[in-house]
C-alpha cells in the first residue's frame, strides 16, 4: 500500500495492522504498479486529499484510515501510536454524507454469537473505564452531582472533522444547548469543553463569558474519564463526538445534533440531526450491541504491542485494565533514590505513562515530602531515616531467562508502598493483598489456568538449568532442600532461628534421617557470584545427591516434599501439589497451605492455592518486556510474560554471562 505522508509511513506497526508492506508514494516506482494497488491517506487531512487525486491519476484504490475507537495509552500529539486503526475503501466512519465500510458492516443482519461476545466486551470496557485515550484521569468529584438531575451537552473543539462531515456547524452547537436548557429547566445543565479550551490552547463553540445568562448551565473541564462522567448523566447532548456513543454503552440517552455514525439506525434522539445528508442511507433500526458489533469488532483492527501482530480486542483490553489500574495508584511525580546504572535502563519502562515525571537521585537523599521509590535495602534504609513516602521496589517472581546477578533484565518488579513481600517483621501491600482476597469466578479460572500454563510449560522465576528428565530414587520419601543467598534479606528479616544453608541442610538430615535428600544450592551461589556455598565435605555427609545442572522444576517431579528458609521455590512447589515446609516466614507462609515452623500472628486468612497465586502473581507483581516500549504501554500481564519465556526457550535465546572473574568485579562496582 501507498501512503501520502511520512507521518502515516512512521506509524509503529502499521504494515502489520493492513497486512501488507506500505510505502512512500513519492518513492514509488509507477512502472512497477502491480506492487502496490492501493493508496491510502489519513481522515480528512491533506493527506486523504492528496491520495485521492493520486488514486484517480494513475488508477488506484484509494483507502482512508483513521484512529480506532479505542487507540492508545496517551493522546497521538504525545507520540503514542495507535493501537488500533480503522481502514475504510468506501469512505470513512465519521462522514455521513457518503456510504462507508462500517456502514455497510452495521447493514448487515444481527448475530447472536456476536453480540454476545459484543455485550462482554461493553461490560468490560464499562467496568474499566476504557476509552480512546486511556492516560492518567482526575479523580470525579461524585459529590457534584448528588440530588439533582444532571444533563451533559458536549462541546468540540473547533474545526473538528467530524463536525462538518455530520452536517452540522457551529450553529448546531448552540441550538444543541438551548433545547437542553429548556426541555430540562430543573435539571443542572453541564456543558462539557475541552481542557486546552479553558487553557486558550484551543477554539471551542462557544464564548464563555456568554454563558453567564444561563444560571443552571455549569462549564466542565475536569479532565475526567469521559466514561466515569457519562456514568452520573441522566441524558447526553452531542454533534458528532464518540463520546455520545459510550454515552449509549452506559444506557444513556443520546440526543444528536449533527449525524454521527451511531445516529439513524433508532437508538439516539434524532429529532434535529440532519438526516437529509444521509440520501435516504441508515433505513433499518439496529440495536447498540449490534452497532458495537460492527464497528469495535470487524471494523477496527488492533495491534497487540507485545507480539506485534493483529490481535483481537480483548486482547488489548486486557492489557490497558492493568495500565489503567497502575496509573490510578501511581502519584505524577516520583523520585527513584540510589538506583545503579543498570537499574535506570529498565526501571523507566515499568513507568511509562502520560503525565508521570520520572527523576532520579543517585546520591542525594530526596525531599521528605516526595513521592520516593528505592531498590530493597536502600528503602530500608530511607525508612529508618524517616522517611514516609517511601515505596520499595524489588525483582517479581517470574523474572527472566537468567540471573539478576548475570545483570539480566527483569520482566517483573513488585513495588510495595507498605512493606515489602520477603519483610516477615512488617505488614506488606501482598499481605494486605492477601488478607482481604475475594476472587469473582472469572479470576478463580484465570488463576487455575495460570497454574496449569506455569506446571506444562515448567516456568520458575529464572527459567535457567537444563531440562532433563530425572529418575526418582526408590526412597519412600524424597525431600529437596533449596540453598538460598546467605545475606540475603529475606533470609535476614524472614528467619528467627535458621539462617544459613548448612544449618538448613543439617536439620532436615536430623530430623528425616531416612529420608532421600537432594540439596539444590541457589543458581547465583553455585556461580560464585553470591554468599552460601557448602563446602563438599558438609554436603556428602547431610545430603544424598547434590542437583547442579536440572531446572528447579525438573526436580519437582521426582520429589514428595521441599523443604526451604523463605526460598521462592517453595511457591513454585505450592503451585505442583508439592508438601512444603518453611523453616522461616515466607511470603507464602502462614495461610494455610504450607507447614510452618514459625507463625505469622498478622497472616489471618486461610487461603485457597488459587487465592494466593492471584494474590501474588496477578494483583502484586508487576511485568513489562523491552518489545511494548516502543509502542508506549508500560505494563502487560503475567501471561504475557509467560509467552515471552516460552518464545525465548522456543528460539534457543541464550542469556549472556559474564564469564571471568574481572567482569563480575566490574559488574558488582557499576551496577551494584
Amino acid at each position: 500500500m501507498l501512503v501520502t505522508s511520512k507521518g502515516i509511513l512512521e506509524i509503529k506497526g502499521l504494515p502489520q495492522l493492513i497486512g501488507e508492506p506500505i510505502q512512500y508514494f513519492r518513492s514509488f516506482n509507477l512502472s512497477n504498479k502491480a506492487t502496490h494497488r492501493t493508496v491510502a491517506g489519513w481522515g480528512r487531512k491533506n493527506s486523504f486529499f492528496c491520495a485521492q487525486k493520486y488514486a484517480q491519476k494513475h488508477d488506484l484504490q484509494l483507502i482512508c484510515l483513521e484512529d480506532g475507537f479505542i487507540r492508545s495509552i496517551g493522546l497521538g500529539k504525545d507520540n503514542y501510536p495507535p493501537l488500533s486503526i480503522v481502514y475504510d475503501k468506501a469512505g470513512i466512519y465519521f462522514d455521513a454524507t457518503q456510504a462507508s465500510d462500517l456502514e455497510g458492516l452495521i447493514e448487515h443482519s444481527e448475530s447472536e454469537d456476536d453480540n454476545q461476545r459484543a455485550e462482554a466486551l461493553i461490560e468490560t470496557i464499562i467496568s474499566s473505564e476504557i476509552t480512546k485515550y486511556n492516560l492518567n484521569f482526575q479523580k470525579i468529584n461524585l459529590e457534584k452531582f448528588q440530588g439533582q438531575t444532571n444533563i451533559l451537552v458536549i462541546d468540540q473543539t473547533f474545526g473538528d472533522q467530524s463536525i462538518a462531515c455530520a452536517g452540522a456547524s457551529q450553529a448546531s452547537f448552540h441550538k444543541m444547548l438551548d433545547v437542553a436548557i429548556s426541555t430540562h429547566p430543573d435539571a443542572k445543565i453541564w456543558l462539557k469543553v475541552h481542557p486546552d479550551v479553558i487553557e486558550g490552547k484551543a477554539k471551542g463553540h462557544f464564548h464563555l463569558s456568554d454563558l453567564k445568562q444561563y444560571p443552571q448551565v455549569e462549564l466542565f473541564a475536569d479532565h475526567v474519564n469521559p466514561i466515569a462522567l457519562l456514568k452520573q448523566m441522566d441524558e447526553v447532548y452531542v454533534v458528532s463526538s464518540q463520546m455520545g456513543f459510550e454515552a449509549l454503552l452506559c444506557g444513556k440517552k443520546v440526543h444528536c445534533f449533527g449525524v454521527p455514525w451511531y445516529a439513524g439506525w433508532g437508538v439516539t434522539d434524532d429529532q434535529y440531526a440532519p438526516l437529509s445528508i444521509l440520501a435516504e442511507r441508515r433505513q433499518m433500526s439496529r440495536t447498540i450491541t449490534h452497532l458495537f458489533s460492527s464497528a469495535y469488532l470487524k471494523y477496527a483492527r488492533y495491534i497487540s504491542p507485545v507480539t506485534g501482530k493483529r490481535c483481537e480486542l480483548e486482547d488489548l483490553l486486557e492489557l490497558f485494565k492493568v495500565n489503567v489500574t497502575a496509573q490510578k495508584e501511581l502519584p505524577n511525580r516520583l523520585v527513584a533514590y540510589g538506583f545503579s546504572r543498570w537499574k535506570k535502563r529498565f526501571l523507566p519502562q515499568y513507568l511509562h505513562f502520560p503525565n508521570l515525571m520520572l527523576c532520579f537521585k543517585a546520591l542525594k537523599k530526596p525531599n521528605r515530602d516526595q513521592q520516593v521509590i528505592a531498590w530493597g535495602k536502600k528503602a530500608r534504609q530511607l525508612k529508618d531515616d524517616g522517611f514516609q513516602n517511601v515505596t520499595t521496589v524489588e525483582d517479581g517472581f517470574i523474572r527472566s531467562s537468567g540471573l539478576g546477578a548475570n545483570l539480566i533484565r527483569p520482566y517483573s518488579l513488585v513495588f510495595d508502598d507498605v512493606g515489602i513481600y520477603y519483610d516477615a517483621t512488617q505488614p506488606s501491600r501482598l499481605e494486605l493483598i492477601l488478607n482481604q482476597i475475594h476472587l469473582n469466578q472469572h479470576q478463580v479460572e484465570r488463576s487455575e489456568k495460570l497454574i496449569k500454563q506455569l506446571i506444562q510449560l515448567e516456568i520458575s522465576k529464572y527459567n535457567i538449568g537444563e531440562r532433563k528428565k530425572l529418575i526418582r530414587p526408590q526412597y519412600d520419601r524424597v525431600i529437596l532442600v533449596t540453598g538460598q543467598v546467605e545475606d540475603d534479606e529475606s533470609i535476614r528479616l524472614g528467619s528467627l532461628d535458621i539462617k544459613t544453608n548448612l544449618d538448613l541442610l543439617k536439620h532436615v538430615r536430623d530430623t528425616n534421617p531416612h529420608a532421600y535428600i537432594i540439596y539444590k544450592p541457589h543458581p547465583d551461589v553455585h556461580a560464585g557470584l553470591r554468599l552460601g556455598k557448602i563446602q563438599d565435605q558438609d554436603l556428602k555427609q547431610y545430603a544424598d545427591a547434590v542437583e547442579l545442572d536440572a531446572s528447579i522444576v525438573e526436580c519437582f517431579d521426582i520429589i514428595d516434599e521441599l523443604h526451604t528458609i523463605t526460598s521462592l521455590s517453595g511457591f513454585e512447589a505450592l503451585l505442583r501439589g508439592k508438601t512444603v515446609y518453611c523453616y522461616g516466614v515466607p511470603f507464602y507462609a502462614g495461610w494455610g497451605l504450607t507447614i510452618d515452623v514459625e507463625a505469622n500472628t498478622r497472616r489471618t486468612k486461610k487461603l485457597t492455592l488459587s487465592e494466593l497465586v492471584y494474590g501474588v502473581l496477578v494483583e502484586y507483581g508487576t511485568y513489562n518486556l523491552p518489545q511494548t516500549d516502543s509502542f508506549k504501554l508500560a505494563r502487560v500481564n503475567v501471561e504475557d510474560v509467560v509467552g515471552q519465556l516460552v518464545y525465548e526457550r522456543s528460539q534457543n535465546v541464550s542469556s549472556p554471562k559474564l564469564q571471568s572473574t574481572f567482569a563480575k568485579i566490574r559488574a558488582k562496582i557499576l551496577y551494584g
